[in-house]
C-alpha cells in the first residue's frame, strides 16, 4: 500500500510539473528563489512563443497566435500567484530563524501560499482546456503521446533513487 501511495504521488506531482513548466517558467519573475527565472527569460527562454512541447505539433499561424495570446492574457495572473507563493515561503523561512514560534502567523502564511498555489493550478488547468480547444484531434493525440513518453522517461530516472 505504501509503494502504492508513492507511486500515485510521483505520478501525480509529475503531472503536475508536466503541465506547470511551459506555463509557469516563463509566467512572470519571482523572488531570489528563482534568479534563472527572471525578467522576460524564462528558464527555457524568451516569455514569447509557445511551450517546447507545442513547437513539435506543426501548428498553423492562427493556432501559434491564439496559443501565444492565451498564455500573455494569465502571465500576469499567474506570475502575481508564484510572487504571493514565493513571498510567503520567504516570510515562513524568516520565522523558522525566529527565536519564538507564532503559530498564528505561520498558519495564516500556509494558507496564503495554499490559496495562492490553488489560484494558480486553476489558471494553468484552465489555460491547458483552452490550448488543447485549439489543437485539432490528431495534434492532441501527439500531444498526448509527447506527455506519456515524457512521463515515462521521467519515471524511468526516478527508478533507482531512494524513496524519501
Amino acid at each position: 500500500m505504501k509503494t502504492f501511495k508513492y507511486t500515485l504521488a510521483a505520478f501525480l506531482a509529475a503531472s503536475s510539473i508536466a503541465l506547470a513548466i511551459p506555463l509557469t517558467v516563463e509566467a512572470a519573475p519571482m523572488g531570489d528563489g528563482m534568479a534563472g527565472c527572471r525578467g522576460s527569460q524564462g528558464m527555457h527562454g524568451p516569455r514569447e512563443g509557445l511551450p517546447r512541447m507545442m513547437k513539435k505539433l506543426k501548428l498553423t499561424p492562427e493556432q501559434e497566435a491564439k496559443i501565444s495570446d492565451l498564455r500573455k492574457q494569465d502571465a500576469e495572473l499567474i506570475g502575481a500567484q508564484l510572487k504571493v507563493m514565493d513571498d510567503s515561503r520567504t516570510q515562513l523561512h524568516e520565522l523558522q530563524k525566529s527565536d519564538t514560534y507564532d503559530e498564528a502567523k505561520i498558519k495564516a502564511l500556509t494558507e496564503q501560499g495554499a490559496q495562492a498555489m490553488a489560484s494558480m493550478g486553476q489558471l494553468r488547468a484552465r489555460q491547458h482546456y483552452q490550448m488543447m480547444q485549439i489543437l485539432s484531434p490528431e495534434q492532441r493525440q501527439e500531444f498526448d503521446a509527447q506527455r506519456e513518453r515524457m512521463m515515462k522517461r521521467w519515471e524511468e530516472k526516478r527508478q533507482g533513487r531512494p524513496a524519501s
